[in-house]
């Protein structure tokens, strides 16, 4: 129970923070394809991240103050995990479109590297076990890992010394923003309503299992999102033919990898539960199963999405996408979680996930003029790539070249 309270609220920490999005894609493109200054996009992004993550702040107050709330502080604790969350988000748009991929990679996973140092001191040192101790030291991790992103960028603050915010600057990041964040916001939401439902339908027992087989069956997008980091830039500067080029290479990869490792997960699904979550959550595995079909069919859509918004300058694309996907998950869910349980979930998602890849694929294809085959029949280069680059590392020459 308590875990499905506590992956709830930051499932609600994130659809809310994932309006920060917005500031990461406008700063990227602002960089890539306006040509402004790093320095002035952050200092100006960080204004808009404190003016905005105080806003909600405030209206967190409010509500953990008016209502009564069975789990005690969570409202207030959210309210006060926004700002970090959005102002990483702004400094890491600013990294990406300086192709500075390793500290933008720090801007999205550091928070988990901080969180795991301080969850091991809290429950292992201080024996605070409890809900709210977790989710304290949740909050904490994003406060400190914005800290050290920030002196990643330490040569930017000079800017705010010396220049007065840009508020023509500021305007255009949120009106470049509005579209982008409403498209992160509903992607974001469309990743968790499956799980929010659960909770609401099924119990935060329900919510708390199911979790677990989001949790195994996103981390095989981790590939898929390495890529679209490793070339966003590239894809924002590159002619259009080009980028075409590489975002069909791009998803090529992406299908033949995660595919593979989805096969991997369906057959050790319950072996895997089971060993990462202990006995009392393998009950998720058939979730599992179910999401492993979805994480492969929408693992390319962020390639596609690179292309539409920084390529093509057209994030509403991004947004429509997004909206059906959303519409879709919560439509299945209300119709399969009361009768088969957070099972339904997964089924809902990974309908959903299929329903928005076709139709990306087919605007891409139409908008780039590129062949069908070009994005899903593996070519034998593509894997003798994979060859390739392990000979370059086993020569160290990759790493004698970055």
């Amino acid at each position: 129970d308590d875990r499905g309270v506590y992956v709830t609220s930051v499932a609600i920490v994130g659809a809310v923070a994932s309006v920060a999005a917005s500031f990461a894609s406008a700063s990227g493109y602002f960089v890539t394809k306006g040509g402004r200054p790093a320095a002035e996009v952050a200092a100006n992004g960080m204004v808009l991240a404190l003016v905005s993550g105080g806003a909600l702040l405030g209206i967190c107050l409010v509500l953990w103050a008016v209502w009564p709330w069975a789990d005690g502080h969570v409202p207030l604790l959210v309210g006060l995990a926004l700002f970090p969350i959005i102002a990483r988000n702004a400094l890491g748009g600013v990294f990406l479109g300086t192709n500075q991929i390793w500290k933008y990679n720090f801007s999205i996973h550091g928070p988990g590297y901080v969180a795991v140092v301080l969850l091991l001191f809290w429950v292992f040192v201080l024996d605070q076990r409890t809900l709210e101790a977790a989710l304290g030291t949740w909050i904490a991790a994003q406060y400190l890992s914005l800290a050290l992103l920030a002196g990643m960028g330490l040569g930017w603050w000079s800017w705010i010394f010396s220049h007065r915010p840009d508020f023509v600057l500021i305007k255009r990041i949120v009106a470049f923003g509005a579209v982008t964040g409403l498209a992160g916001f509903i992607s974001f939401f469309n990743y968790r309503i499956d799980l929010l439902l659960v909770a609401g339908i099924d119990g935060k027992d329900g919510a708390g299992v199911y979790s677990t087989a989001v949790q195994v069956a996103e981390g095989l997008w981790l590939f898929s999102t390495a890529i679209s980091i490793a070339s966003y830039s590239a894809v924002g500067l590159l002619s259009r033919e080009d980028a075409s080029e590489l975002t069909t290479r791009s998803v090529r990869h992406t299908l033949l990898v995660v595919s593979i490792l989805c096969v991997g997960v369906f057959v050790l699904a319950p072996f895997i539960v089971e060993t990462l979550f202990g006995e009392r959550y393998g009950g998720a595995a058939n979730s599992l199963r179910v999401l492993c079909l979805g994480t492969a069919l929408f693992a390319p859509v962020s390639l596609l999405s690179n292309y539409f918004t920084v390529q093509l300058g057209r994030p509403s694309i991004s947004l429509w996408l997004a909206s059906l996907s959303c519409v879709i998950n919560v439509i299945v869910s209300l119709l399969l979680i009361p009768q088969v349980g957070y099972v339904g979930g997964a089924w809902a998602t990974t309908i959903s996930y299929a329903a928005s890849t076709s139709i990306a694929a087919i605007l891409f294809l139409r908008i780039s003029g590129a062949p069908f085959g070009d994005l899903w029949r593996i070519r034998g280069d593509d894997v003798a790539s994979y060859f390739r680059l392990g000979r370059r590392i086993l020569n160290g020459e990759l790493f004698r070249h970055a």
